[in-house]
């Protein structure tokens, strides 16, 4: 298995980056991917602290966590399978850092418009600006209604204000479910939830369609190092010539 770094990242609070972050570290280390996850959050390390209750609550797979910095977690790329990276609550330099060598960053937001999906929009734009291609970046939906009717709305208004400005959302969303916080307090992934279903197959398919968009990538990025081996190779030969 190839070394990646997931990032989950967006300056918007409150849109659920921890709670993905934390599952899919989780998702991850249960298909027998060797995972850290590092928390970039130095003000209250909150991913540290859900796996601190999971350590206590004795659940497996047991996550290795680490509070560092931005410099730091870009120094543990290749130490492990899969590095999670739980980015600051904020949109700063280190996010750029963390997109420009990401295999695939995760941007969470919600449904609102003005608190939540404008902020995304601006983030959006400011990678693409900075050249960070569309097929790294997957915007997951996370904290929508826990009713079926008003999350079908709010995925289609989403969609749509998104497609406006010019991207588009990964498949799924997660909604706001008293289930969800229930067992992220007990030290659980979003697909670790037991007596939910319908809650189990939806944080599941969105932990799916994460890793579908981290492969993808992937491979594109292993093309781009095969071709520009190539190039170096070809500009070899004639400088021998």
């Amino acid at each position: 298995m190839a070394h990646v770094m997931v990032p989950f990242a967006n300056g918007k609070g409150g849109v659920g980056k921890t709670a993905l972050a934390c599952s899919y570290a989780v998702a991850r280390a249960r298909q027998g991917a060797d995972v850290i996850l590092t928390d970039l959050n130095e003000e209250q390390h909150t991913a540290r602290s859900w796996a601190e209750v999971r350590d206590h609550n004795r659940l497996l797979p047991k996550l290795r966590v680490e509070a560092v910095d931005v410099r730091q977690a870009l120094e543990m790329i290749g130490r492990c399978d899969v590095l999670v990276v739980d980015a600051p609550g904020w949109t700063d330099r280190g996010t750029l850092a963390l997109a420009k060598r990401a295999t695939f960053m995760v941007i969470p937001t919600g449904p609102n418009p003005t608190y939540d999906l404008a902020p995304t929009v601006r983030l959006l734009h400011g990678l693409r600006a900075e050249g960070i291609e569309p097929w790294r970046l997957g915007v997951a939906f996370n904290h929508f209604s826990p009713d079926e009717a008003a999350r079908a709305e709010e995925d289609r208004f989403a969609r749509d204000y998104l497609s406006q400005a010019g991207y588009t959302a990964l498949e799924g969303c997660v909604r706001y479910a008293a289930g969800f916080s229930r067992v992220l307090a007990e030290g659980y992934g979003l697909s670790e939830i037991s007596g939910a279903d319908a809650l189990r197959d939806e944080a599941t398919h969105m932990m799916d369609v994460i890793s579908a968009g981290v492969n993808s990538a992937e491979r594109r990025l292993d093309r781009q190092g095969a071709q520009f081996g190539r190039g170096v190779e070809r500009n070899r030969g004639r400088d021998r010539e």
